[in-house]
C-alpha cells in the first residue's frame, strides 16, 4: 500500500527532489490573489480607478510567473542540477528567468496600485489638493514615490538581466550569472525602502487630520499591512544568499521560490485590504470624499434621512417658480418659522467621520438659499 500510495503521488518530495513545495506554493498563492481580485472587483463594482486596473495587472502577471514556474518545474526545477539534462537544465533556467521578472513587474504594480489608492482615498489628486497646501506637497510626494517605484521596476529588471545567461541561471555562482546575490541585495534593498515608504506617507498624511485617534490608527493600520513584505523580502535575499552559494543550488533555490510566491501573494492581498468596505466605509467622509457605494446610491428622490445624516433631495410640490412662491410669503411668516433642530450626533467618532476636513471640497454638499422680499403698501390713510 505504501509502495502504491507513492507511485501516484503527483510530485514526491525527496532528497534529491524538492518540485512538490514550489507546486505546494506556487498553486495556492494564485487561488488566494485570484480569491482577492475578485474580492476587490465586487467591492469597488462600476467605481473602477486607475488602482484598480494596477491591481488587475499585477494579478495577471503574476498568472504569467506562475505559468513560468510550472514550466520550470515540467523541466526539472526544484531537483538536484547534476540529475538533469542540459536541454531540460536550460528550459528550467529560461522558464525561472521569465518568472523573476514578471515577480519583479507583478510586485511593481501592486505598490503603485496601493499608492493610487492612497492618493485617492486621501482625497490627494482632487480639487483639495489644489486648494490646500498639505496636500499639494502630499501630492508631489506621492508622484515623486510612484516615479521612483517605476525606477525601481525597471532597473530591477536591468539588473536580473544583464551579463547574465538565462541557459544557466539555476546552477548559482558556478554558473555563467555570477554575482546574483549582488543583484538581489540591491534589489531588496530598494523593495524595503519603498515598502515603508508608503507606511510612513499614510501616517504623516493622517497625522494632523483632525480625527479621533483610533481612526487614525485604523487608517494606518490598513496600510500597515505592507510591512511584512519587508521581513519577506529579506528573509528572501538571505534564501538566495544559500542558493548562490551551495553545493546544489537546484535545492537550495526552492526556499526563494517559495518566498518568491508568498510575497508576490501577500503584496497583491496587502493592496486590496484597503478597500475592505468596513474600513472605507468609517473612513469615507474623513477627507470631504464618498468612497462607500451604499451611501451615494439612490441618494435623490425619496426626501428621506437617512443613518448618513444627509438628506436626500426629493422633488418640491407646488406651482409656479421659486421667486413668485418667495413673494407670497411675508416677513412675518419667515421670521417666526420654528427653528430647526440640530440632530444629536451618537459619539465623537460619528461626528469626526460625518464633517473633517471639508474645505475645498464641494462634493455632497447641499445649500440652501433664502431670499428676502420686504413690501411696503400705502393705505388711503397715509395718502390723506
Amino acid at each position: 500500500m505504501a509502495t502504491l500510495g507513492s507511485d501516484n503521488r503527483f510530485s514526491p518530495i525527496t532528497p534529491d527532489d524538492h518540485a512538490g513545495s514550489i507546486w505546494i506554493a506556487t498553486i495556492l498563492c494564485l487561488i488566494y490573489s485570484v480569491i482577492t481580485l475578485t474580492l476587490r472587483g465586487h467591492l469597488r463594482w462600476k467605481m473602477y480607478g486607475m488602482d484598480d486596473y494596477l491591481a488587475l495587472a499585477a494579478t495577471v502577471m503574476q498568472v504569467g510567473e506562475v505559468a513560468a514556474v510550472m514550466v520550470g518545474l515540467n523541466h526539472g526545477l526544484g531537483k538536484t542540477v547534476n540529475l538533469l539534462r542540459q536541454s531540460e537544465l536550460q528550459k528550467a533556467s529560461r522558464a525561472t528567468f521569465a518568472g523573476q521578472i514578471l515577480f519583479i513587474l507583478s510586485l511593481t504594480c501592486a505598490k503603485a496600485s496601493t499608492l493610487y489608492l492612497m492618493m485617492r482615498l486621501f482625497n490627494l489628486s482632487g480639487p483639495k489638493a489644489n486648494s490646500q497646501t498639505r496636500s499639494r506637497i502630499f501630492y508631489w510626494v506621492g508622484i515623486g514615490v510612484l516615479a521612483g517605484m517605476a525606477t525601481w521596476g525597471l532597473l530591477s529588471v536591468v539588473a536580473l538581466s544583464v551579463d547574465c545567461s538565462t541557459r544557466h541561471l539555476i546552477e548559482g555562482n558556478a554558473s555563467q550569472c555570477s554575482r546574483q546575490f549582488l543583484r538581489w541585495q540591491l534589489i531588496t534593498a530598494f523593495d524595503v525602502a519603498t515598502e515603508c515608504i508608503l507606511v510612513l506617507l499614510s501616517v504623516f498624511i493622517v497625522l494632523p487630520v483632525q480625527i479621533s485617534f483610533m481612526l487614525k490608527c485604523q487608517v494606518v493600520a490598513a496600510f500597515g499591512f505592507r510591512l511584512p513584505l519587508a521581513a519577506l523580502s529579506i528573509i528572501h535575499l538571505k534564501y538566495i544568499s544559500d542558493y548562490t552559494t551551495s553545493k546544489n543550488p537546484g535545492i537550495a533555490l526552492v526556499s526563494a521560490l517559495v518566498l518568491q510566491q508568498v510575497e508576490l501573494c501577500w503584496s497583491l492581498i496587502a493592496a486590496t485590504i484597503p478597500n475592505l468596505k468596513s474600513f472605507v466605509k468609517s473612513f469615507s467622509s474623513g477627507f470631504g470624499i464618498q468612497l462607500d457605494p451604499t451611501l451615494t446610491q439612490g441618494a435623490y428622490g425619496s426626501g428621506r434621512y437617512k443613518e448618513t445624516n444627509g438628506y436626500e433631495m426629493g422633488s418640491v410640490p407646488g406651482q409656479g417658480n421659486s421667486k413668485s412662491r418667495s413673494a407670497n410669503r411675508s416677513y412675518n411668516e419667515i421670521e417666526h418659522q420654528d427653528p430647526i433642530t440640530p440632530l444629536p450626533q451618537d459619539d465623537k467618532i460619528r461626528r469626526d467621520q460625518e464633517s473633517i476636513d471639508s474645505a475645498g471640497s464641494q462634493d455632497h454638499i447641499i445649500r440652501k438659499d433664502v431670499q428676502w422680499n420686504v413690501h411696503y403698501e400705502t393705505t388711503e390713510r397715509d395718502m390723506a
